[in-house]
């Protein structure tokens, strides 16, 4: 007697109800199986684990604070948000020193 073939079907996608709930999907979802096979149902796509974030305080200038803080209002963002993007696209540029 031939067996039966069991055909998986992925749970469907719901649409995605704002701009920012599609974001958090893409931001959250390893899309690297869409180039192996752009058939991947999305439900398959396997979650992205966030890296593990660290706390750190630094002192700086009072004028330097001012300057992040009016640049930040000027972008309409947190001071800690903008000194955080810096940090990240200044230590992106810098090289590792070799051992």
């Amino acid at each position: 007697m031939a067996k039966k073939k069991t055909i998986y079907k992925p749970k469907p996608i719901k649409p995605f109800k704002t701009l920012d709930e599609e974001a958090d999907f893409w931001d959250t979802h390893d899309t690297s199986p869409l180039f192996d096979n752009p058939k991947t149902p999305l439900s398959e796509l396997p979650l992205i684990e966030p890296e593990k974030e660290a706390t750190m305080s630094i002192r700086i200038q009072v004028s330097i604070k001012e300057k992040i803080e009016k640049v930040a209002r000027s972008k309409g963002i947190n001071p800690t948000t903008l000194a955080r993007m810096w940090l990240i696209e200044r230590a992106s540029i810098e090289k590792t020193p070799s051992k």
